[in-house]
């Protein structure tokens, strides 16, 4: 497969398991990773940002059924490395147990 993530194993593992775990374990997740993404790049976290997002829905992927892990998956797709070393950190941290 050919994914963005791909390139980065350790955020790509991480992000995969979202697909099979039950919204009320991901979303506290996702929030996190959102205020993250805010304090190290707020502009990514701007309404007129999630307009240049791609959003298909007549062939929705997995992601794209709960709003925030869309908006997640659309906003490391072009953050910074230093944004997405943080993510890796908290996901490791928080996937763990």
């Amino acid at each position: 497969m050919n994914r963005w993530y791909d390139k980065r194993p350790k955020l790509g593992t991480n992000l995969d398991k979202f697909k099979g775990m039950k919204q009320e374990v991901r979303e506290p997740i996702l929030n996190d990773i959102i205020e993250l993404v805010k304090q190290s790049q707020p502009s990514l976290m701007t309404i007129e940002k999630a307009f240049d997002f791609r959003l298909n829905c007549s062939r929705l992927r997995w992601y794209e059924h709960d709003p925030h892990c869309w908006l997640v998956f659309n906003v490391l797709e072009i953050a910074k490395i230093s944004t997405l070393e943080s993510v890796e950190e908290l996901l490791a941290s928080r996937m763990s147990a």
